[in-house]
C-alpha cells in the first residue's frame, strides 16, 4: 500500500508540475497584474488531494518552501519525495524557485485577457479552492500578489500567496490529463518516427547531391544595404514603419532586380527575431522586406501588457495579410517612381513563423474554415484536455463575421511557413486552396503550436504540386527566432531548448534553395530541396527531416500505432 501511494504521488506530482507549467512555462511571454499589492487577508498552507480508498492526503507548503529554499527534506515531505531520483527531485526543486521577471502590472493584463482567462481557468480545474470550486478567482490573485512581491512570480510564492487555507489539487483530472498529454507525446515522437523513415525512402530514391554551389548556410557574394520607408494602411488608419534589405549588385550589372520576400513575425515579437535570416536571403540577391505588424507586434503588445495600449482583437487575423499586401503595393508604387529600387514586386516569396506562419499561409491561398472555427470553437471551457495552447488564439477568429475575405495575393509565388497555426483556422478544405510551391518547417518539441495538428495534418492536407515538410526532432517554437531588442516575452530556457544556433543554419539553407528554386527560377538549386542534402546539414543534436510526400493515412497510422 505504501509503495502504491508512493508511485502515486509521483504521478500527482507530474501532473502539478504539467498544469503550472501552462502559465509558467507556454505563456511567460504575457503574463499577468495590475491592482493588487497588499497581501491577502488569508493564505494557502497546504495542498490537499483525495486517493481513493485511501482517503485525503496533505502537503505542507512551508514543508515545500523549505525544500525550495535550502533541498531540506521533512519528515512528512520524504514520504512523497524518497521515491523521486536525484536528478527529478533536482528538476521539482528548480521549478519551484523558478522566477520570472514579470510585472504585477502585465500579470493583470494578460489574465483579464480572453486568452488568459481561459488558461487561468484551466489550471483552476486541477487547482481548487477549499470549497471545491475552480481556483481561477484564486490564482489569478495569486499569479498578481507573486509578481508583485519582492520574491518575484515563482510558482512556490504562487502557492503561498494563493488566498485560501488549502489548495484542493483535483487528482484524478490530474492523473487524465497527464495520461492524455503522454499518449500526446507518445503519437509525437511516433510521427516523427515515421516522417524520418519516408525522408530516408526519399533519399534513397536520390541520392546525388551538386557540389557546385557553395555551401547555403554560409553568407552570400553580395553586400546589402538597409532603406527605410512607410507602409500606408488605410483599414488600421495609420503609417507602418518598414525596413527593405537590398543587395548591392556589381557596377557592371545593371540590369538585374531583386525578387521580393517579405517576412511576417509572430505575436509578440518584430522584426529583429529574423534579421540574420533578412541578412543572408540579402547576401544572396533577394530583397528582403519587413515590417512590424501594429498591435501583434513587440512594441504595442509591450504597451498593452503595460496597461497603455487596447488588446489585440479578432480583426488582427484581417489586418495583418492586409498589413503585408499594402506593403507590396507600396513597393510596387517606389518601383515606378524610382528607378535606383531594383526590385521586382511582382516576384514575391513570404515567410512567416507562428501567427506570421498563418498570416502568410492566408496570403498564398488557405481560406478560413468557419464551419470547422464554430464546430471546434463551440467546446466548453476549461478544456483541461486539450494541449494545443495555439487552438485558444485560433478560436479567436469565431467572432469575426463568416465571409469570404479573399486575401490572396496573386504577387505572392512561394511560400515558407515556420510553425504556423492552422488546423482550427483552415482545415483541411482550406489549406487545399494553396496551390503554389510551399514549404512548412515543424519543431518536435513546440508547445505553442504542436506538430501533429498544426503543421503535420495540415502538410498531408495540401494538394499543391510542390510541396515540403520539414521537421527538426526536439526543436520548440524559439528554435529559429534570434533575441531581438525590445522583444516581450523573457523565455525559460527550458522552452527555448537547445541553442537556436543551431537550427537557424537549417532556415537558412532551405530558405535560400526554396525560394532560388521557386522565386528566382534558378532550378540548379533544386537538388538541395532533397532529403539527401538536409541529412548532410542534419545536427545530431536537433535532427532535421525533409519529406515531400507524407500522406494523411501515413500520419494517422503511424499515430494509431504509438503505444
Amino acid at each position: 500500500m505504501r509503495r502504491l501511494k508512493r508511485r502515486t504521488w509521483r504521478n500527482s506530482c507530474l501532473s502539478l508540475l504539467l498544469g503550472m507549467a501552462v502559465p509558467f512555462g507556454t505563456f511567460t511571454a504575457a503574463l499577468l497584474g495590475q491592482h493588487y499589492t497588499a497581501a491577502p487577508a488569508i493564505c494557502a498552507n497546504k495542498i490537499s488531494f483525495w486517493f481513493s480508498p485511501f482517503g485525503e492526503f496533505t502537503i505542507p507548503i512551508a514543508d515545500l518552501a523549505k525544500f525550495a529554499k535550502d533541498g531540506t527534506v521533512s519528515d512528512y515531505l520524504s514520504f512523497y519525495l524518497d521515491p523521486l531520483s536525484p536528478e527529478q527531485k533536482a528538476q521539482f526543486r528548480e521549478f519551484l524557485n523558478q522566477r520570472y521577471p514579470i510585472s504585477h502590472v502585465t500579470v493583470s493584463q494578460f489574465t483579464y485577457s480572453p486568452i488568459g482567462q481561459i488558461l487561468v481557468k484551466r489550471l483552476g480545474a486541477f487547482l481548487k479552492t477549499d470549497d471545491n470550486q475552480n481556483g481561477f478567482y484564486a490564482l489569478r490573485a495569486a499569479f498578481i500578489l507573486s509578481a508583485a512581491d519582492p520574491d518575484g512570480l515563482t510558482p512556490i510564492n504562487v502557492m503561498k500567496k494563493f488566498p485560501v487555507t488549502t489548495i484542493k489539487l483535483d487528482l484524478p483530472l490530474g492523473l487524465e490529463a497527464y495520461s492524455q498529454l503522454a499518449l500526446l507525446l507518445g503519437k509525437k515522437d511516433a510521427a516523427i518516427a515515421a516522417i524520418q523513415l519516408e525522408a530516408e525512402k526519399e533519399a534513397l530514391t536520390n541520392s546525388s547531391i551538386p557540389t557546385a554551389i557553395p555551401d547555403l548556410r554560409q553568407v552570400g557574394q553580395l553586400k546589402w544595404q538597409v532603406r527605410n520607408f512607410s507602409v500606408p494602411q488605410p483599414e488600421r488608419g495609420v503609417k507602418i514603419p518598414a525596413q527593405i534589405y537590398l543587395p548591392i549588385y556589381p557596377s557592371q550589372d545593371k540590369t538585374s532586380l531583386a525578387p521580393v520576400i517579405v517576412i511576417s513575425h509572430g505575436l509578440a515579437s518584430n522584426p529583429d527575431t529574423f534579421a540574420y535570416l533578412s541578412q543572408h536571403l540579402a547576401s544572396h540577391g533577394f530583397a528582403v522586406a519587413v515590417l512590424e505588424h501594429p498591435t501583434t507586434g513587440s512594441k504595442d503588445f509591450k504597451a498593452y501588457l503595460s496597461g497603455f495600449h487596447s488588446a489585440p482583437n479578432p480583426k488582427e487575423f484581417v489586418y495583418r495579410p492586409l498589413d503585408i499586401k499594402f506593403l507590396l503595393d507600396e513597393l510596387e508604387r517606389q518601383t515606378k517612381s524610382d528607378p535606383t529600387l531594383r526590385i521586382d514586386p511582382q516576384q514575391v516569396g513570404v515567410i512567416g513563423q507562428s501567427l506570421g506562419g498563418y498570416t502568410v499561409l492566408l496570403l498564398s491561398g488557405a481560406e478560413f474554415n468557419f464551419e470547422q472555427i464554430q464546430s471546434t470553437c463551440a467546446q466548453p471551457e476549461p478544456n483541461v484536455r486539450s494541449f494545443n495552447a495555439s487552438q485558444i488564439l485560433q478560436c479567436r477568429v469565431a467572432d469575426l463575421p463568416p465571409a469570404n475575405y479573399n486575401l490572396r495575393d496573386r504577387r505572392i509565388k512561394a511560400v515558407l511557413a515556420v510553425n504556423p497555426l492552422a488546423n482550427t483556422l483552415f482545415g483541411k478544405q482550406g489549406m487545399r486552396q494553396v496551390q503554389i510551391p510551399i514549404m512548412i518547417v515543424a519543431s518536435g518539441d513546440d508547445l505553442l503550436t504542436p506538430a501533429i495538428p498544426e503543421q503535420m495534418f495540415p502538410f498531408t492536407w495540401l494538394t499543391a504540386p510542390i510541396k515540403y515538410l520539414a521537421v527538426v526532432k526536439g526543436g520548440t517554437h524559439f528554435s529559429f527566432l534570434a533575441s531581438g531588442e525590445g522583444g516581450v516575452l523573457t523565455v525559460p530556457q527550458t522552452l527555448i531548448g537547445a541553442d537556436p544556433n543551431l537550427s537557424q543554419p537549417y532556415l537558412k539553407a532551405l530558405s535560400l534553395a526554396f525560394f532560388k528554386t521557386y522565386l528566382a527560377n534558378q532550378m540548379e538549386f533544386r537538388p538541395y530541396l532533397s532529403a539527401t542534402y538536409v541529412k548532410t546539414i542534419s545536427n545530431p543534436t536537433v535532427p532535421i527531416s525533409l519529406v515531400t510526400a507524407f500522406s494523411e493515412e501515413n500520419l494517422l497510422q503511424a499515430i494509431e500505432k504509438s503505444p
